[in-house]
């Protein structure tokens, strides 16, 4: 497949989408920490620190940007924090709609240790109150009608304290009624619930989607039944990454699973892997590739991330000398 077939337009509509809005419910202030050795309980010394605008819809967000779109980051900020976070964010060239928030924005702390090995510490994120879960549904509401029309909407990550579990739903169903395409990575009961607003695709991890269909997965057969339950549950088409593994990708529901396998990568990190997936996926509903086209280029994106400099960061060439190298394989 070669990279002009990855720019053409939506195939059904003739008309080229350029916009995405990345919705952050819980984002945070990512700080990556580089250190010889981790020892607990004993003082440790870093080699290097570096923040960075982060959460997963900042991974989505950054994504698009490199694969062409032009992405909107909507999201709760609050406190010194949340001023900060906006202000890295701005200077990757994003458009930051910021909804002010009752708690100042979490941190999140990325551990780069004994060469390889990342711990990740993850601050949970406070309840915005109720005037921010009001303000971000009608400011969505009203710009899909008007200057963010025909835009993608991804929604990604997990609910803040005091945020109903219905949330990520609703705003699903206002961007369904705006004619927009919906793309949803969370977990526990904001994805049950999100399922049922009938999302264009989900994409989560194998340990979400255990969490959901309470059964291991095993093996890829194991996640295309899962899959396959997700669509079942509402959600239009469903992938879940498998890490090293790849991702399978049921497009329909009567369609066969993929199997996507990007090669094995020495990755900087693999934090935002799921995030570039989204966002591959989102971009390639955009562009109108089907079937092992979209899957191939979801998992690209994927691998790409473990390239990347910082989380997000993926750049198209990476994506493009990837994309012979997925592996396709039909499951069912």
């Amino acid at each position: 497949m070669c990279s002009s077939d990855l720019t053409r337009p939506l195939a059904d509509s003739g008309t080229k989408i350029t916009k995405m809005v990345c919705v952050s419910a819980n984002p945070a202030l990512d700080r990556r920490i580089r250190l010889k050795t981790l020892e607990l309980g004993e003082v440790n010394r870093a080699s290097g620190v570096e923040t960075f605008g982060g959460g997963k819809s900042a991974h989505v967000a950054m994504a698009g940007q490199a694969l062409g779109i032009h992405p909107i980051w909507l999201g709760f900020l609050g406190g010194t924090s949340g001023e900060e976070c906006a202000s890295k964010l701005r200077r990757l060239s994003l458009e930051v709609v910021a909804v002010p928030s009752d708690s100042p924005t979490r941190l999140k702390l990325e551990l780069l240790h004994d060469g390889t090995r990342i711990t990740e510490i993850l601050e949970p994120g406070g309840a915005p109150g109720a005037a921010a879960l009001d303000e971000m549904p009608r400011q969505l509401e009203a710009a899909l009608r008007n200057h963010w029309q025909g835009a993608l909407v991804s929604l990604s990550g997990s609910l803040p304290a005091g945020t109903p579990a219905e949330f990520y739903a609703s705003l699903i169903r206002i961007a369904r009624s705006a004619d927009a395409s919906t793309f949803l990575d969370t977990s526990g009961e904001a994805l049950a619930r999100g399922l049922s607003a009938q999302p264009t695709l989900v994409k989560v991890n194998r340990h979400e989607a255990h969490e959901l269909v309470q059964r291991a997965l095993d093996s890829p057969s194991d996640a295309a039944r899962a899959a396959r339950e997700m669509i079942q549950r509402g959600a239009q088409s469903a992938a879940i990454t498998l890490g090293s593994d790849g991702l399978v990708w049921l497009e329909k529901k009567e369609g066969p699973a993929l199997l996507a396998k990007p090669p094995r990568l020495e990755a900087i990190s693999t934090v935002g892997c799921g995030d570039t997936t989204l966002a591959g996926f989102a971009v390639a509903f955009g562009r109108g590739l089907k079937g092992a086209e979209a899957a191939r280029f979801a998992a690209a994106c994927g691998a790409a991330n473990c390239l990347a400099p910082i989380p997000g960061a993926i750049q198209q060439k990476d994506v493009d000398a990837l994309l012979p190298q997925v592996e396709i394989t039909t499951l069912d």
